[in-house]
């Protein structure tokens, strides 16, 4: 593949319409479209319909999109196609991704299941003429990228993100990480931390194929706003999946500290998920209903509104009993965008952006107590609250821009020409060195 040539680019996403929870993977989507590259769609699932849709969204064309089906009849008999026309590829293949998985019975199922249509989305890539398929985490969806790719002969890659490699548990745990790495074209990772735990899990020739590729936030959208008068109550704001990794709990408790100690805080939260239960009943136990709103999942517009309006983001991220934790949360990124300083914790990558007294807090995972002296220490000081809102705008315009992101991952694969965007990673150009 010569540089700057135009691709046709298969992307493996786990659901088709794309989660809102996601909007990172179309907003990449959507910038490699606008630099001129046709895009396909490869879902393993069909989504649930659901109300909330990201204006972004509305941008995205994708050229073609495969059946959202894991497996159905059409599927079926295209794999078989696939598996007569090219034998010797198809047993290679699958003998070593499931020699790689193990005795893991949770990740031998997988592989079983993503099979028919990963062979059948093989033939898909040659009739189509795919020159490159790229999965969006490095579980599930890289396996089908990788099989695909391996057997029509065409280049794969994956972005590792958060779960899909850190979690421990038998049934999410990536047992064929390491025969990914040794065979993609490039693996990307959203922080310097997890490229180093790619890293570690591979040989040396393939750790040099490994490359941090920062998630990329719309700047347009989410733009510098001065911050509302602080003559109430501190506006606190937390958006994300209600998981416990994100560690909610820690915060409503840190808010009631700070009610007991005379700090007037509110606290907005956004998202969904299997801690919502809990949290809402932990908001009652302490009382806190005046203090603590528990919002849904709300598109990108709103939360870019939602950023305005707020003092300070806050979410203190831990590790959970799996082992899973955060990449960079993407509503960081949007928050010092806005010019918001963020409080969170030292948690995986995130002090690659949230720089403890520089762009934001950082403060040690459930300490409810030492989370409320940090929020306090900003609601008794305007100007360190703009000052690491404006140095965390600096940092995110350099690192997060999706625009320069996108083409920089797209010259890393080969598809853009060297000076089509500045380096998004630190040593860029050791990095641009090794582009395959």
């Amino acid at each position: 593949m010569s540089a700057g040539a135009r691709m046709r680019i298969a992307y493996v996403i786990p659901v088709y319409p794309p989660v809102p929870s996601q909007p990172f993977v179309v907003n990449e989507m959507v910038e490699v479209q606008d630099a001129g590259h046709e895009v396909f769609l490869l879902p393993l699932y069909p989504a649930p319909p659901s109300p909330v849709r990201h204006g972004t969204f509305e941008r995205f064309r994708p050229a073609a999109v495969f059946a959202p089906a894991l497996c159905n009849a059409r599927i079926f008999w295209q794999a078989v196609r696939t598996a007569v026309a090219r034998p010797l590829r198809v047993l290679t293949t699958l003998a070593g991704i499931h020699r790689a998985a193990g005795g893991n019975f949770y990740a031998q199922a997988r592989l079983l299941a993503i099979t028919p249509k990963a062979l059948a989305a093989a033939g898909w890539l040659r009739r189509n003429g795919i020159g490159r398929i790229h999965a969006h985490f490095a579980n599930q969806t890289a396996d089908c990228a990788a099989i695909a790719g391996r057997v029509a002969d065409v280049p794969f890659s994956f972005t590792a993100h958060a779960y899909d490699i850190y979690s421990r548990a038998p049934r999410l745990r990536n047992e064929t990480l390491g025969w990914k790495l040794e065979r993609a074209a490039q693996a990307f990772a959203v922080s310097e931390f997890a490229a180093a735990r790619l890293r570690a899990a591979t040989t040396r020739e393939a750790s040099g194929r490994v490359h941090t590729a920062y998630v990329g936030i719309p700047m347009d959208l989410f733009r510098v706003a001065p911050p509302p008068p602080h003559d109430g109550a501190l506006r606190l704001l937390a958006v994300a999946r209600l998981q416990e990794k994100k560690g909610l709990d820690t915060l409503v408790d840190a808010c009631a500290l700070l009610r007991a100690r005379g700090v007037p805080v509110v606290l907005r939260v956004y998202g969904d998920g299997p801690c919502r239960d809990a949290l809402a009943a932990q908001v009652v136990r302490l009382a806190l209903e005046d203090t603590v709103v528990l919002g849904g999942t709300v598109p990108q517009e709103e939360v870019a509104r939602e950023m305005r309006a707020c003092h300070v983001v806050v979410l203190p991220c831990r590790q959970d009993r799996t082992g899973d934790m955060d990449g960079i949360p993407t509503v960081f990124m949007e928050a010092m965008a806005t010019g918001r300083p963020v409080v969170s914790c030292p948690v995986s990558g995130i002090p690659e952006l949230v720089r403890d007294g520089e762009t934001g807090l950082l403060v040690p995972s459930d300490d409810p107590a030492t989370l409320a002296a940090a929020i306090e220490r900003l609601a008794a000081d305007d100007e360190l609250r703009v000052s690491l809102g404006r140095q965390g705008r600096t940092l995110v315009e350099r690192q997060h821009d999706q625009r320069r992101n996108a083409r920089r991952l797209l010259e890393v694969m080969g598809a853009a020409p060297p000076d089509a965007a500045p380096a998004f990673v630190p040593g860029a150009a050791s990095v641009a060195a090794r582009r395959s």
